[in-house]
């Protein structure tokens, strides 16, 4: 697995996009470490960071993939709340919460009811936004925080994505899961376009 998708976000960061734009940078330290791009009609985030391409890709009703460049999930976020309120993102080796404030915009990445991570959209949009994890938190889990935070509409696009997704019995892992029926993952073959095979 490419060293990349385990990397850790400590302190402060930001998310910017200008207005009407699916065109993001991800800021850390006044310098663009990566670079993002939302597809709109497939919902889907390509993260660039220069040496390594991942999709943020969903999968299903409730869930978002995080996939590398080989099409191997390495995370996902799960909805688990009727309105969108609360979501489990987790990994093989990790597994967090995503919780709303009662405060416009404001979100916080939990871990055993305590905040690892807060996120922030401006006073009037997601444009900007803006992260601080007190404690490490993989930067995957944050940027698929984002993706399903910053872009609402993505999760509620089809009338089926406001259902929360059950718990399943005897899983063997948020990795390994697959849904029956799903159209095969983005391809991230040389620079683009990216389709479906």
């Amino acid at each position: 697995m490419d060293r990349s998708t385990r990397e850790m976000l400590y302190g402060r960061a930001q998310l910017r996009s200008p207005w009407f734009s699916n065109r993001w940078r991800f800021i850390r330290d006044g310098e663009t470490v990566l670079r993002l791009q939302r597809i709109g009609r497939i919902y889907t985030t390509i993260v660039d960071r220069g040496d390594a391409r991942w999709i943020l890709d969903p999968h299903g009703t409730g869930v978002v993939r995080a996939l590398d460049g080989n099409g191997h999930e390495f995370g996902r976020v799960v909805r688990r709340s009727w309105l969108g309120r609360r979501w489990d993102l987790v990994s093989q080796s990790w597994n967090y919460e995503l919780a709303s404030h009662p405060r416009p915009r404001a979100w916080a990445i939990e871990i055993g009811g305590a905040a690892a991570a807060e996120i922030r959209g401006s006073l009037v949009s997601y444009n900007r936004v803006d992260v601080n994890a007190m404690i490490g938190v993989p930067l995957v889990a944050v940027l698929l925080a984002w993706h399903v935070i910053a872009r609402p509409w993505e999760a509620i696009a089809e009338p089926s994505g406001l259902l929360p997704v059950p718990r399943p019995e005897g899983d063997e892992g948020p990795v390994t899961r697959s849904t029956p029926g799903r159209q095969a993952p983005l391809r991230l073959e040389g620079p683009g376009p990216f389709t479906r095979p």
